[in-house]
């Protein structure tokens, strides 16, 4: 089946026969959503800087789901089970659990579209040092034409539980579309260290949701290595006290990619803590966009919040976008936001240089270590190592510094 953006609109099903009805309706809702409001423009505010006319007016052949491929063993008290089989053997499981938070756009097309997926959960005893590694690169060989596919993840942290979450987008499939929703419970006093990786140099539009119970904390790292298009939101709800979110991400861009980064985290209740620290480098033509938004509601008195997104331009003709921002509506907080876009620093590059350290090197040494510290956040050290690598491989004079980093 091929699908076009135009086409799609029109042709979703206003009802939906398959699953509970609870899961009817939320597809049905999401349906509704896209025949009302349509795919995002560049009138559409929150998208005037993602150029989607080549995914709006594209045409995709279709491509099964698939699931991700779990690639590292199953700590105890972890279960993987496909979505679609706990929805047919024991939907009750979900019903409060997926499709908690209403979502427009890619995410309500997903929503609506999505056939199957994995439910990750973490039971109460599962304890720190817990890795689960997922793979969503494409499997097979490439397609004659651009295909799209819609991955969904539920991921589920019982009362006290801890674990690490590493996610890899991988493969060469130019002009295909990644359309994936994630969405993360963590119950109270839970810990979640969540890594992804965009390495894929198509089509990718994501959301990842986060709610937050007592106590719990959760901390992403976003490594964006490049990307023909890639559209990416993080939204986390602090709903109880002592909640925490770190969020860190670093991004390439480099040749014609464009890759958007969307961040909102809502303080919803009092005495939590969120940071954001976003580090980018674009180079040739590339475009980078930065958009944070920290919401304070009247309720979440003694919040604490800081964003900072910092930028680095080696080229003339690169273009970054970066807007943080907060919206606040209580008296009590402590927040602060920054973002700065320049080149490298002129005097440590001269105090390198004096040492007699040739320029390019130089210049490798002081872009590695402007995106080293997101790097460093990492908590697996195997995933660590490989990011770092992966660094030095798209910084120029990146294999001659190896030895010194």
């Amino acid at each position: 089946m091929t699908e076009t953006g135009p086409r799609l609109l029109t042709s979703l099903p206003e009802a939906f026969d398959e699953g509970p009805a609870w899961f009817r309706t939320l597809r049905e809702r999401a349906a509704g959503s896209l025949r009302d409001h349509g795919l995002p423009t560049k009138k559409t505010e929150a998208w005037r800087f993602t150029p989607v006319r080549s995914i709006v007016d594209g045409s995709f052949d279709r491509e099964d789901d698939g699931l991700p491929r779990v690639t590292s063993p199953l700590p105890d008290g972890v279960t993987v089970r496909s979505l679609r089989d706990v929805l047919a053997e024991e939907p009750s499981l979900l019903e409060d659990r997926l499709g908690r938070t209403p979502v427009d756009h890619f995410g309500a097309l997903n929503t609506s579209l999505f056939t199957d997926g994995l439910w990750i959960h973490v039971a109460a005893s599962v304890a720190a040092g817990s890795v689960i590694e997922l793979d969503h690169g494409f499997a097979g060989s490439a397609p004659s034409s651009p295909t799209v596919r819609y991955p969904r993840v539920l991921v589920t942290l019982e009362p006290g539980s801890q674990a690490t979450l590493i996610e890899t987008y991988g493969g060469d499939r130019p002009g295909s579309l990644t359309n994936s929703v994630m969405e993360v419970d963590l119950g109270s006093n839970a810990l979640l260290h969540h890594v992804r990786i965009h390495e894929q140099n198509g089509l990718q539009v994501g959301y990842v949701d986060v709610r937050q119970d007592r106590d719990s904390r959760y901390h992403s790292v976003v490594a964006t290595l490049g990307g023909a298009l890639l559209r990416f939101d993080v939204r986390v709800h602090l709903e109880a006290p002592g909640a925490q979110c770190q969020l860190d991400g670093a991004y390439f861009v480099d040749g014609s990619d464009h890759v958007d980064h969307h961040t909102l985290v809502e303080h919803k209740a009092p005495h939590c803590r969120s940071a954001q620290t976003y580090r980018g480098i674009a180079s040739g033509r590339g475009t980078a966009v930065f958009d944070g938004i920290v919401v304070v509601h009247r309720d979440a008195q003694k919040t604490e919040a800081h964003q900072e997104n910092r930028n680095l331009l080696l080229s003339e003709t690169a273009t970054v976008h970066t807007k943080p921002h907060l919206e606040i509506d209580a008296d009590d907080v402590v927040c602060s936001h920054g973002a700065t876009v320049g080149s490298l620093d002129h005097d440590q590059l001269f105090y390198l240089r004096a040492r007699g350290i040739p320029e390019d090197m130089a210049r490798a040494i002081l872009t590695y270590a402007f995106i080293e510290a997101v790097v460093d956040r990492v908590s697996d050290p195997a995933t660590r190592e490989r990011l770092r690598e992966a660094v030095l491989a798209r910084i120029p004079e990146g294999e001659a510094i190896r030895g010194v980093t």
